[in-house]
């Protein structure tokens, strides 16, 4: 936990007034949620969005104002979390399924910033993770039989749920599929074949997405930033 503190007090630190937020979802962006509490308790005037549901109650329960993303088409910093964060700063969320959502904040936002600890920051792509999909549920058969004839190797299941096995549903009424490769094919043209698929809405790899990264370590915090293709450690 201390290194997602760590984390999380740096992103404070990138949040000046006057400008829009987005939050995305997960254990380190609700302690960055905390440590904005009290700057905002003390006349800090900033806009907050998010595309998480617990994200957006938890600050409620800390008192803060957060905005209807839908009426807005810009932010200027958007934080969130990963599962995985390669060294090209490509970033995998595949937990929580609200993918479709942070990819909207993530889209908007002028820096799009990952606070993650030095666990989920990796050469590559680990296998134990899968790639989400989102889905129309009436395009459930099509889409599975076109990820099969695209990634023969690959393992797809339908997310369901634990308590009654029927379909997760999405906030936007969709389906999941998680898909699981023995080793991750190129970033690039999986991305675009999988949402060149009809019925997929989006998928949970974030390619060339993040402007920048703070990580989290034993050796303190390492800041990362992208531009093209070049990416660099900055202090």
């Amino acid at each position: 936990m201390e290194h997602k503190n760590q984390a999380a007090w740096v992103g404070r630190e990138l949040i000046t007034k006057d400008t829009s937020v987005g939050l995305g979802d997960g254990v380190t962006i609700r302690l960055l949620a905390s440590y904005l509490k009290e700057s905002v308790d003390n006349g800090l005037n900033i806009k907050l969005y998010t595309s998480s549901i617990q994200t957006e109650q938890f600050l409620q329960q800390l008192g803060i104002r957060t905005f209807d993303v839908g009426l807005t088409d810009s932010l200027d910093l958007y934080f969130d979390g990963c599962d995985q964060i390669d060294f090209h700063l490509n970033v995998l969320k595949s937990g929580s399924g609200i993918h479709t959502n942070e990819k909207l904040l993530a889209a908007m936002a002028k820096k799009f910033i990952i606070l993650a600890d030095e666990s989920k920051f990796v050469s590559k792509l680990d296998s134990k993770f899968p790639l989400v999909i989102e889905l129309l549920p009436q395009a459930t058969s099509f889409v599975q039989k076109n990820l099969k004839n695209l990634f023969p190797g690959a393992t797809q299941r339908i997310r369901t749920s634990d308590r009654d096995q029927k379909p997760v549903i999405t906030r936007n009424g969709n389906y999941l599929i998680d898909c699981f490769f023995p080793l991750w094919p190129d970033l690039e043209p999986l991305q675009n074949r999988c949402r060149n698929i009809t019925g997929v809405i989006e998928i949970s790899l974030f390619y060339k997405m993040t402007s920048g990264a703070i990580i989290a370590g034993d050796n303190g915090i390492i800041r990362y930033e992208r531009r093209g293709d070049v990416v660099s450690i900055i202090n």
